[in-house]
Parts: C-alpha cells; sequence; structure tokens
C-alpha cells in the first residue's frame, strides 16, 4: 500500500447515506430505526443542520441498566452534541487520524452550509485498505 491510498479522498469510499432523525424522535425509534439499517449511528439534525449523533455506544452508556425507559427519551436527551465531521474531499488519513485520537467508530460528512452528505466507519477504511493491499497483489 503507498501513500497515494490514505491520501485518497474520503469521497473514494462511497459513503453511505446518513441515516437521520429529528431531535424529539424517542431513543425507542432510534433503536428500531438502527436495527432496521444495521447501522452503529444515527444523525440528529435540526433544521437541516448536523446538531449531533446518537451512536450505539451512547445507547449502552446512557439508557441502558438505567432507570429511565427508551421510550421516555428523545434523540437529543442522549446525543453527542457538536459531533467531529469531515467533508467528503478530505482525505482518508486524516480521517482516520481523527477518528483514532477521538476514539469513535463513525464520522459524519456534511456539506459547507452544515447539512449531512453521510457516513464513513473505520469498517469501510479498513475494507479500502484491504482491497488497495489485494489490488497490489495481483499487478
Amino acid at each position: 500500500m503507498d501513500l497515494t491510498t490514505l491520501r485518497s479522498p474520503i469521497e473514494s469510499l462511497n459513503p453511505s447515506e446518513p441515516i437521520c432523525t429529528a431531535p424529539t424522535t424517542t431513543v425507542a425509534e432510534v433503536i428500531e430505526t438502527m436495527k432496521e439499517h444495521r447501522f452503529g449511528c444515527v444523525f440528529v439534525v435540526d433544521d437541516g443542520q448536523l446538531a449531533g449523533i446518537v451512536t450505539e455506544r451512547d445507547i449502552l452508556k446512557k439508557v441502558v441498566g438505567g432507570d429511565v425507559a427508551p421510550k421516555s427519551l428523545s434523540a437529543q436527551d442522549i446525543m453527542t452534541t457538536n459531533p467531529e465531521y469531515l467533508f467528503s474531499d478530505d482525505e482518508i488519513s486524516f480521517a482516520l487520524n481523527r477518528m483514532h485520537v477521538g476514539g469513535f467508530r463513525h464520522i459524519p460528512l456534511i456539506q459547507l452550509d452544515g447539512r449531512p452528505i453521510g457516513v464513513i466507519s473505520v469498517r469501510d477504511i479498513l475494507d479500502h485498505l484491504v482491497r488497495s493491499i489485494g489490488d497490489e497483489e495481483t499487478n
């Protein structure tokens, strides 16, 4: 693997469409959405802008084992506010570094106006790196 693989723009990973919800959506609904889409996070969007992110970790830390029912909490009650984000033309290496330093597995991609347009995960990056190594071996 050469440096061009890591210097490629995030958009070369073919980011997934984000799953978005309103701040007032119940945590129970967020959980169902995550299960239905088999996705580890949901973006909380307010007036078209990324306001937060709810991850599996947020649910485990803030809901599971607590005395509060998921139907009585909203996404805004448990979301991580002002999450780190990137732009689709940022380098893969930058995304990997941000995720490592921040200790998270998903990172939102937004447009300049703050509207979410995609999401990448550590798995997306690893899959890309494995493919690039495989491509090198066949050449």
